[in-house]
């Protein structure tokens, strides 16, 4: 019966961490917009649901690490 308890309270936890990300990720991308990939916030709300973890990290690389191209040079 204990061990239900924690499963329980694992299951929570890691629901909570998902519905985290994904709205940390969707109200982000609705502040930046169409920038990468001119992918809606609503798709990266979904990848993020989806796949926590993975949609997560890419939409990270996409938007916040030192990989992005910041200032385009005019053509």
């Amino acid at each position: 019966m204990v061990w239900r308890f924690w499963l329980t309270l694992f299951g929570l936890a890691l629901v909570s961490i998902n519905l985290y990300l994904t709205a940390a990720v969707y109200v982000d991308a609705k502040k930046r917009g169409l920038d990468q990939l001119n992918l809606p916030p609503g798709i990266w709300a979904l990848v993020t649901f989806f796949f926590p973890l993975w949609g997560f990290f890419i939409y990270w690389l996409m938007h916040h690490s030192t990989l992005v191209v910041r200032d385009r040079p005019p053509f």
